[in-house]
């Protein structure tokens, strides 16, 4: 053993120390070539935020390009009601802008018409009736062509967990001016990008029951002990001898109760008669004493006062029977908590059929009007967008023709349904012409070779606006899937799928639009 001054270094040749520079050596070595596991979660997650943000970034850096009025709303996806909302507004501003109605429609339907002619008054109401209509049977039609669209998704396994790109679908409309689409005067598309895409109809916050699964059925079934037989067996022979004790119990204190309520009865009646022969005596006597004056006779007791039947059948719960109801479900919390708990949220559904009455109109005409105001908005945002493009001259929509007839077209697959729409197969080659040449001119592909100019020389012009989200865009990720399956941007990749369901047409609405211009 070396002994050193406690000022000196250690000397180099100690056995200890080389094991204890080695052991820390391999500590080293081992913690570079080993990642831990928390670390590689963190990347994993950070490379998915990373990936989203880049998707979301190139689907509103693809609205910012294109050259036709362009609406970005503030929401992940656009919901049925935004989407009717906003198509129902273009149309009206259509309708304005082509010199079909002389007034914008909103105006028009507070505008009295009693001193004008009824030839006109009575057009005017057949308008305002139509659009009426066409108002009620948007709000369903967008919820169905949700439906279809997440029915799509679902038969070739793309549906996604959260809302997103790949849970977002694109939705164009037509709307066309003239007696059909061959002649048409005017044409405006509006396409939705973004729409949000769900099965109606089911509930994603319901629990799921328990089923058992299919190897654990024939195991439950087949397996049989002999041992526990015969413990039940002994226990249900004990279980129907308690309870016939239980039984002849129960009949005796009925007995009684029976005997009893028999003496309380013949009592009672005992009772009610000595008081009638009382009753009787006292009219008696005052029959023979002339009344001083008028009196009004005894008048039976208000009905108020007893129950009625159906009070007895359907009692009224009361603020006070709210913590009894709520207790078997968490009996740590408060009752005082279940009682005050007004606004229902996701995470606790029972407390929606337990909160009082009163708080539940509130909760709703409150959701209402958040919704109503982000519809306004929404409209107004789309109202200043086409003001902004009219002045810029680039996207100026205004036209005077003469009242004729505006149809209404959609674009949704064949196994959409809604008794509003009816399928026009003969007129998807020429709308989808309509349809490619309005997304050349937008700006949303690319021109394709040897074809420059050949679509604006036929027919009209094709006018528009494109209604996007900050959720990113539908059609930049369907484009972006496409160049990097095959390289084609240009072929749908709806239609590479062999379902025909899948395959989109074009759908007309039933009703009728005719405009006109006296006033």
């Amino acid at each position: 053993m070396l002994l050193t001054p406690a000022s000196q270094p250690p000397p180099a040749n100690l056995p200890g120390l080389e094991r204890v520079k080695s052991a820390t050596a391999l500590k080293d070595t081992s913690s570079h070539n080993i990642p831990d596991l928390a670390s590689l979660r963190i990347s994993d997650v950070a490379k998915k935020e990373v990936q989203e943000e880049a998707k979301t970034q190139s689907g509103t850096d693809f609205l910012d390009r294109l050259s036709v009025p362009t609406v970005v709303l503030d929401t992940p996806a656009i919901s049925h009601t935004m989407a009717a909302a906003l198509s129902l507004s273009l149309l009206g501003h259509t309708l304005f802008l082509k010199n079909q109605v002389p007034f914008p429609v909103a105006q028009l339907a507070r505008m009295p018409g009693g001193g004008s002619n009824p030839k006109v008054a009575k057009k005017r109401e057949d308008l305002l009736a139509t659009f009426d209509m066409l108002s009620s049977h948007l709000q369903t039609t967008f919820v169905a062509l949700s439906t279809a669209y997440a029915k799509c998704k679902l038969a070739k396994g793309k549906a996604a967990a959260q809302a997103g790109d790949e849970n977002s679908q694109k939705d164009t409309q037509a709307y066309t001016a003239g007696p059909s689409v061959g002649a048409a005067r005017a044409r405006i598309l509006l396409t939705i990008d973004g729409l949000d895409v769900k099965v109606w109809g089911e509930r994603a916050d319901a629990p799921r029951q328990a089923q058992p699964s299919a190897d654990s059925e024939p195991e439950d079934d087949t397996s049989i002990d002999l041992e526990c037989t015969d413990e039940e067996d002994e226990e249900d022979t004990d279980e129907d001898s308690s309870d016939q004790e239980e039984e002849g119990s129960e009949d005796e204190d009925e007995d009684s109760s029976e005997e009893g309520s028999s003496v309380d009865a013949s009592e009672a009646n005992t009772s009610d008669q000595e008081d009638e022969l009382d009753e009787l005596e006292s009219e008696s006597e005052h029959a023979s004493i002339p009344p001083a004056s008028r009196s009004p006779s005894l008048s039976p007791p208000p009905r108020s006062l007893a129950p009625s039947p159906e009070s007895l059948a359907s009692p009224r719960p009361g603020p006070s029977v709210l913590p009894s109801t709520c207790a078997p479900s968490s009996p740590s919390t408060p009752s005082s908590v279940l009682v005050t708990q007004s606004v229902p949220s996701q995470s606790t559904p029972h407390f929606q059929s337990q909160s009082p009455p009163s708080t539940q109109p509130s909760t709703a005409a409150l959701s209402y009007a958040q919704e109503q105001a982000a519809l306004r908005a929404a409209e107004r945002l789309l109202s200043r967008t086409l003001m902004n493009a009219w002045a810029d001259g680039g996207g100026d929509m205004a036209s005077e023709l003469a009242p004729t007839q505006t149809h209404v077209y959609l674009r949704a697959p064949r196994r959409f349904a809604h008794p509003a729409w009816l399928a026009r197969q003969n007129l998807t080659r020429s709308l989808d012409a309509v349809l490619d040449a309005f997304l050349v001119e937008a700006g949303a592909v690319g021109l394709p070779d040897g074809k420059a100019g050949a679509k604006k020389s036929r027919g009209v012009r094709t006018e528009g606006a494109w209604i996007g989200c900050r959720g990113g865009s539908a059609f930049a990720a369907a484009a972006a899937e496409r160049a990097s399956s095959d390289g084609h941007p240009g072929v749908d990749v709806d239609a590479e799928d062999g379902n025909e369901e899948d395959e989109e047409i074009w759908w007309a609405w039933d009703g009728k639009i005719v405009g006109f211009a006296d006033w």
